[in-house]
C-alpha cells in the first residue's frame, strides 16, 4: 500500500473569515457604550445602564468558557459533494454545534492537504472578528468520492467581540513588555520572532483567569529542556503580562514562511566522503556521506546539495544568525558529527521513500546545528527540533550524547517536524504536548525499525547510546522509566494552567506513555511495521494543534478503519480501554495496589507555585529514583500524586528551570522556604500510603 502523502498546498493569504449562516456579529461593548450614551437622559439612563451592565456581562461570561471543546465526527455526515472551499466551509457549518461551536463561530480556511489515496483535509482556523483563538482548529477530512468522511475540531464556543482599539497597549510595547519580563531572568538571552506579533483569544486552563484576549509574542525558546522551537508569550490588554508556553512554531507561520534558505547550495561541486567512524563503544563504521566542495578554496563542507542538507555551528546561527558550515579542517570532519550527519541523512532518505520530502514534506532546506549550548556556551545536553528558522528546517545536537547513532532519537526530531506541519502547530502543554511526544517516540521507534532492521523487542528509545545514557523510555513498560500505563495511574501527571520545567508542562514527558504503550500493542496484535507507519501518518495527518486524549480515544479507531486494517481495530480499542486515556478526571475509586497523596497551599501558598514539585521516595534502602512527582494541577494549588502503596519521605521544592533554588520544611508555622546554599536544610516528613485511600498533608503546619 502506498504510504502517505502528496503535495502539500498551503492556500494563499488564506481566504477571508466566514462566519457561520446564523451569526449576527455583535457589537463591541466600547462602540454599545458610546452609542447609547448619546441619548441618555434621566429615567431613560437607568434602562440604558442596565442593557449596557448586561452587554457586559455577557461579555464576561464569553471570557468564562472554561477551554477549548473538542469534537470528533467519525462519519459521512454531508449530503453534498466538497469539491471547493466554499463547499467545505458550508460542511462544517452544518455540524458547527454538534462539535462545540455554535453562531459565533468564525473560521478561515487555512491549507488544504490531499494525499496519494485521495483523501483530502482541510484545515481551517477559529476566528473572533479579526482575532486568533489560539489553538481553536478544525480537520475536515475529504474521501476520494468528495464526501464529508469525518471531522476533528477543538472550539471555543460562545465568542464575543470586543473593540481591540481600546486595548491599552499597541504590539511593539506588548514586545517589550515580554523582552524586559525576560531581562529579569538569569541566563535568559530572548529574541523575538520578527512580525509574528498578534492578538489572539486564548482559552488556556480551566479558571476564568486563563480565558481572556491578549497580545501573544513570540521569543526563541529559552526553557532548559529545549523541546520546542519558540515560547508563545501572553500580555493581557492592560499590558500584564501573563506566562509563557512552548509552541513548535508561531500560529502566524505565514510571518516566517517568506524567509528564504540563504546558502549557495548550487554554487558548490558536489562530492562524496567516505572513511571510517568511531561509535560511543569503539565500534568502527564504514560511511558515506555527500559533501560540497568550494572550487576556489577547494574547502570541503558537510553539506548535501541534493537533499538541500547543512551542518554549521549552533551558537553562531542562533545567536549570531550566521552559518557557519563545519569544514573539513586539518583533522577531517569531526566523528560525531560525521555519524549525525549519516544518520540524518538515513532518516530523510527513509520518509522520502513513503511520500514525505524532507521534515515537512515540502523540500524546505535543512540545518543541522551541531555543538548546541546555552547563552553561556554551556552544553546542553539534548537534541531538538529547532523548528523554522531563516529559510531552514533547524535541528540541534550537543557536543557529549551520541544521539546520532540512534535512528530512533534522530527519527523522533525529525517526525516534531513532520507533526508539525501537518497540524500547522501545536500547543505543546498538558495531554496536546504529551500526543506530541509520544507520536514523535512511535514514528522514531518504527523508523528505526523500518531503516535498521532492529525489531527492537523492548520498545525502547535511546538504548543504543549505551549504558549510562540510554534508554530514556519504554514502550513496552512504561514503569521501568517512571511513566504511567494508564491514566492516574502511578506516575501520571496532571494538568496544569502554566507550563513551566518543573510541572513538565503539564507532564509532556510523562504522559506520552499512553499513547507509546497503545502503539506498542498494535506491534503485539501483528500489524506490520509499514500499516504502522501508514496508520500513525494518517493520525498525524487528522489532529488538532488541541487535540487531547479523549479525543485520540475517538480518533485512533476511525484512523484505523479509514485506513483500511480493520482486523486490528479490536485490538486497537482494547489497547485504549487499558491505558484509559478517554478518562480525565481522578477516578472516584483509586486502582488497587495505589494510592493517592493530596497537598493544598491554599492558605499560605508562596509565589510562583508552578515551578514547585513534591517529590515522593520510597523509604527503603536501595530506593533512589523518585517513586512519584507532584505539581499543582489546572490553575490550582493543589499537589496530587499517585504512587504505589508504601512508606515515603517528601519533600517539597522550588525550581528555576531546572535548577533547585529552593526547598521547604513543614513546621508548626506551616511551609517554610529554606534557601539550599543557606545553613537551613528541610526536614524530611513521612507519610504511609495504603492501597485504594487519599491521603491529604498538612498544609497549615504540624498538629502540637
Amino acid at each position: 500500500m502506498a504510504l502517505l502523502v502528496a503535495a502539500l498546498f498551503i492556500v494563499a493569504g488564506c481566504s477571508s473569515p466566514q462566519p457561520s449562516p446564523s451569526s449576527e456579529t455583535t457589537p463591541p461593548a466600547s462602540e454599545d457604550t458610546s452609542s447609547a450614551s448619546a441619548d441618555v437622559d434621566g429615567e431613560d439612563a437607568s434602562e440604558t445602564t442596565s442593557e449596557l451592565d448586561e452587554t457586559q456581562a455577557e461579555y464576561e461570561r464569553a471570557l468564562s468558557a472554561s477551554a477549548l471543546v473538542t469534537g470528533f465526527i467519525g462519519e459521512k455526515f454531508y449530503d453534498k459533494p466538497i469539491e471547493n472551499d466554499d463547499a467545505a466551509l458550508d460542511a462544517v457549518q452544518s455540524v458547527i454545534e454538534r462539535v462545540g461551536g455554535d453562531e459565533t463561530t468564525v473560521l478561515e480556511l487555512r491549507e488544504i492537504r490531499p494525499t496519494e489515496t485521495g483523501t483530502t483535509y482541510y484545515t481551517f482556523r477559529q476566528r473572533a472578528g479579526d482575532v486568533l483563538v489560539h489553538g481553536g482548529s478544525v480537520k475536515l477530512v475529504v474521501d476520494k468520492d468528495h464526501n464529508a468522511c469525518g471531522l476533528v475540531s477543538a472550539l471555543l464556543p460562545d465568542v464575543q467581540l470586543e473593540d481591540l482599539g481600546s486595548w491599552e497597549i499597541s504590539a511593539e510595547e506588548a514586545e517589550k513588555i515580554v523582552l524586559d519580563e525576560c531581562a529579569d531572568s538569569d541566563n535568559v538571552r530572548a529574541t523575538l520572532v520578527k512580525g509574528a506579533t498578534e492578538q489572539a483569544l486564548i482559552p488556556l486552563g480551566d479558571d476564568t483567569q486563563q480565558v481572556r484576549y491578549a497580545w501573544v509574542v513570540y521569543t526563541n525558546n529559552y526553557f532548559a529542556d529545549v523541546d520546542t522551537a519558540y515560547l508563545a508569550h501572553y500580555v493581557d490588554a492592560d499590558g500584564g503580562y501573563l506566562y509563557a508556553i512552548p509552541v513548535n512554531v508561531p500560529n502566524n507561520a505565514d510571518a516566517l514562511a517568506g524567509d528564504e534558505a540563504n546558502f549557495p547550495f548550487g554554487e558548490l561541486e558536489k562530492a562524496t566522503w567516505s572513511g571510517t567512524v568511531t561509535k560511543h563503544n569503539g565500534t568502527k563504521m564504514d560511511i558515506n556521506v555527500p559533501i560540497l566542495v568550494d572550487p576556489e578554496t577547494e574547502e570541503a563542507i558537510l553539506a548535501d546539495g541534493d537533499r538541500k542538507i547543512v551542518c554549521a555551528d549552533y551558537a553562531d546561527f542562533w545567536f549570531n544568525e550566521q552559518i557557519s558550515p563545519r569544514n573539513e579542517g586539518e583533522d577531517s570532519f569531526n566523528n560525531d558529527e560525521l555519524i549525525i550527519y549519516d544518520t540524518f541523512i538515513k532518516v530523510w532518505d527513509f520518509f522520502e521513500s513513503i511520500g514525505w520530502t524532507g521534515p515537512d514534506g515540502e523540500g524546505t532546506p535543512t540545518l543541522l546545528g551541531m555543538d548546541m549550548v546555552d547563552e553561556n556556551d554551556e552544553v546542553i545536553q539534548n537534541a531538538a527540533y529547532g523548528g523554522r528558522r531563516y529559510g531552514f528546517q533547524t535541528f540541534c545536537f550537543n557536543r557529549i550524547d551520541p544521539d546520532g547513532e540512534c535512528f530512533d532519537i534522530i527519527a523522533h526530531e525529525f517526525t516534531h517536524c513532520v507533526t508539525t506541519t501537518t497540524m500547522t502547530s501545536n500547543l505543546y502543554l498538558n495531554d496536546a504536548g504529551a500526543i506530541n511526544e509520544g507520536m514523535s517516540d512511535i514514528m522514531g521507534n518504527l523508523t528505526e525499525m523500518m531503516i535498521a532492521y532492529d525489531q527492537d523487542g523492548e520498545w525502547l528509545i535511546g538504548e543504543n547510546e549505551g549504558e549510562g545514557v540510554g534508554p530514556y523510555r519504554s514502550m513496552k513498560d512504561p514503569h521501568a522509566f517512571n511513566q504511567p500505563a494508564f491514566t492516574w495511574d502511578a506516575y501520571y501527571g496532571p494538568a496544569v494552567g502554566e507550563a513551566t520545567t518543573a510541572n513538565d508542562c503539564g507532564g509532556v514527558h510523562v504522559n506520552s506513555s499512553l499513547l507509546n504503550l497503545i502503539s506498542y500493542k498494535l506491534d503485539q496484535a501483528g500489524m506490520p511495521l509499514t500499516d504502522q507507519m501508514y496508520f500513525w501518518m494518517n493520525v498525524a495527518l487528522a489532529m488538532t494543534p488541541f487535540t487531547d486524549y479523549p479525543q485520540m480515544a475517538e480518533l485512533l479507531p476511525w484512523c484505523m478503519e479509514q485506513a483500511g486494517y480493520t482486523e486490528y481495530v479490536d485490538a486497537l480499542k482494547k489497547a485504549i480501554e487499558d491505558t484509559r486515556i478517554a478518562e480525565t478526571e481522578k477516578p472516584d475509586k483509586i486502582p488497587e495496589g495505589l494510592g493517592c497523596v493530596t497537598l493544598s497551599l491554599s492558605e499560605n501558598a508562596p509565589d510562583n507555585i508552578s515551578e514547585m514539585r513534591l517529590v515522593f521516595k520510597s523509604t527503603e534502602a536501595s530506593a533512589d529514583a523518585p517513586a512519584a512527582i507532584a505539581w499543582a494541577g489546572g490553575n490550582s494549588d493543589v499537589f496530587m500524586a499517585t504512587m504505589a502503596a508504601g512508606d515515603y519521605v517528601f519533600e517539597l521544592k522550588r525550581f528555576e528551570g531546572e535548577n533547585l533554588v529552593g526547598e521547604f520544611s513543614l513546621t508548626k508555622d506551616g511551609w517554610v522556604e529554606t534557601n539550599v546554599e543557606g545553613d537551613a536544610q528541610p526536614s524530611l516528613h513521612t507519610v504511609s500510603v495504603a492501597s485504594g485511600e487519599t491521603v491529604t498533608l498538612p498544609s497549615d503546619g504540624l498538629a502540637a
